[in-house]
């Protein structure tokens, strides 16, 4: 509901000329890679709109003068030129169609591509805050409703001012009286179209919110559908569903009602157009002020000033719509990443020995409650460490601050002597290895979530990292092996096999530093006494910290540090800390027996 707020405070903020330039910078620079698709989507939409207002200017001469005279060659030339305006009408129609819709979903497609590398540079902060469905309605309803405002906003706005201007040109040399008296009802249909933007505009920005709300709420259902069947709360979750969809019902129907006025609005004045030809024509005929040739002809420009209005006005909503989109595209485009590195970040040619420092580190999370206050540790390399202590004690935020997922508020980590924040991300996380208690297996094959540790590892490298994991024989037997799919998140797997395939990721990694997060905490019997063993091997010669509940897990590791509240309490080997007779001693007896 937070999130919701930020949203919605962040979409009501007052649009400056300077806010607003540097979103059309942004805009405009996605037609740059495509040009050629523009220019000819816009040559022929200008092309259209030009045949269309010559052919009732010919029309004009042939009834006015060709025909008066008995210039039949004349009039054949005319009906010749007619038909090929037709034809070239509607291939200029056909082309302006077909690759002024390429170019939308070219824009639409490098945007989508923009953004998706743009949140994988986001740190771990932006997505605690951000609901995934929020995130998936921009990715793909929001660039839509841009791709159809990149095609259409210039092509039709161009395309009906110039049949607007040039209907108008024509129909003022034809008999300026009536043009100028014709032109009375336009001001009183842009009006009415400026009356309902606000209005329109709101209520597409509360769509798109909705939308996103009902995405993540689908999504949440459906990742958490094992819980939701196993409490029998189907029920619970169709009614929550209802009221956020009974909301964007709400919403859409909101919408519909200023629209309905609003293109009705416009329905009238446009139809009072072709009836105020007739009436004013008449009454100019019968003061002589004008022919029927000429109100034949104003009757057939009618269509080249109503259609040109009907399109700008039309535009209004479609405006209205992508821009919408496109600031809520443009929103998360503008958020820096948390996580930076030097302008000239260390990249070591050879791996981390290992040598691992914390330097009275404090974090926070938000700015005000300390998670991890004045810590200080020091790992030497090729050591096993254990981090120990009740949930919330912060362990797991430490071990999260090693590959900078997020930096420290206030000291140092240091591996090898050197402030983590000097060495260049992809070099530090390269070298860190993660093991976490709840592993995440992509929806593709064994094989792919297993290289997913080294994209070019060779298939006896493979083969050996699933052997050391101890998975190699149950992937073999399986009918597809290594090209078994898991499922999404797993699901086919059991809890053990996903472990020892995440173990086996890591192997192909071979990282100096091991980072081990309840790895085993989630598993039977069985499946703990095989991962412990991949995990011992993994372990050789690597410098490593283990985060345990399970003690007994632990009791072998070079030394433990105990946390307690955000704060480094007791340290030391196992049998120390026992003597102690503290914090550590309670811990084991109370998770031992």
């Amino acid at each position: 509901m937070r999130r919701m707020n930020e949203d919605f405070e962040l979409e009501r903020k007052p649009l400056t000329w300077n806010y607003a330039v540097s979103v059309l910078k942004t805009f405009v620079h996605y037609y740059g890679p495509h040009r050629r698709l523009f220019y000819l989507s816009m040559t022929c939409a200008l092309a259209q709109a030009a045949f269309t207002t010559i052919i009732p200017l010919l029309v004009y001469d042939a009834f006015n003068t060709y025909l008066p005279a008995g210039d039949y060659r004349m009039i054949w030339i005319t009906v010749c030129l007619l038909t090929v305006l037709t034809i070239l009408v509607a291939l200029a129609m056909f082309v302006c169609t077909k690759y002024g819709h390429v170019l939308g979903v070219r824009m639409e497609a490098d945007m989508r591509n923009d953004l998706f590398a743009h949140l994988q540079r986001l740190s771990f902060k932006y997505f605690d805050k951000t609901k995934t469905g929020h995130l998936m309605s921009r990715v793909t309803n929001d660039l839509t409703m841009i791709a159809e405002l990149a095609h259409h906003g210039p092509e039709d706005m161009s395309s009906a001012l110039l049949m607007l201007i040039g209907a108008l040109i024509v129909m003022f040399s034809i008999n300026p009286l009536l043009t100028v008296i014709t032109l009375i009802p336009l001001p009183f249909i842009f009006l009415w179209a400026y009356l309902f933007q606000g209005k329109m505009r709101r209520g597409f920005r509360a769509a798109r919110r909705e939308v996103a709300e009902i995405n993540s709420q689908v999504e949440n259902s459906i990742q958490g559908i094992r819980e939701v069947k196993s409490f029998t709360n189907e029920r619970r979750e169709i009614m929550r569903f209802r009221r956020v969809n009974s909301s964007y019902r709400h919403v859409r129907e909101g919408i519909f009602d200023a629209m309905a006025k609003f293109h009705s609005g416009v329905m009238f004045f446009i139809q009072g157009y072709s009836i105020l030809f007739i009436i004013v024509g008449m009454i100019l005929m019968y003061f002589d002020k004008a022919n029927v040739v000429q109100i034949m002809t104003f009757f057939m420009y009618s269509k080249s000033v109503t259609m040109p209005v009907m399109r700008i006005v039309e535009f209004a909503e479609q405006f209205h719509q992508g821009v919408t989109a496109y600031e809520r595209f443009y929103e998360i485009l503008q958020v820096s990443p948390d996580i930076r590195e030097k302008p000239e970040p260390l990249l070591p040619s050879v791996p981390f020995k290992g040598d691992l420092e914390l330097d009275h580190v404090t974090f926070s999370y938000d700015g005000n409650e300390t998670v991890l206050n004045d810590i200080c540790m020091s790992i030497g390399r090729g050591k096993t460490v254990a981090l120990v202590g009740e949930s919330g004690a912060g362990k797991t935020t430490l071990a999260a601050l090693i590959p900078r997922f997020y930096d420290v508020g206030q000291g140092a980590i240091r591996i090898d002597g050197v402030d983590i924040r000097d060495y260049s991300l992809h070099f530090l996380r390269r070298n860190i290895g993660i093991v976490q208690q709840s592993p995440f297996l992509f929806d593709t094959t064994i094989r792919d979530n297993i290289l997913f540790g080294r994209l070019d590892a060779t298939e006896d490298e493979l083969i050996e990292a699933a052997k050391n994991a101890n998975i190699y024989d149950f992937i073999m037997s399986l009918p597809d092996g290594f090209d078994t799919p898991t499922g999404e998140r797993g699901v086919r797997l059991s809890g053990g096999q996903k472990q020892r395939i995440s173990i086996a990721r890591v192997f192909l990694k071979n990282p100096s530093i091991l980072i081990f997060d309840e790895a085993t905490s989630a598993l039977d019997n069985q499946s703990e006494a095989l991962v412990q063993e991949s995990m011992e091997r993994l372990c050789r010669d690597r410098t490593t910290i283990i985060i345990a509940h399970r003690l007994s897990t632990v009791k072998n590791a070079d030394y433990i540090y105990c946390l307690r509240g955000g704060k480094l309490v007791e340290h030391g080997t196992h049998r120390e800390l026992l003597a102690l007779d503290g914090y550590y001693k309670t811990l084991y007896t109370m998770h031992t027996f």
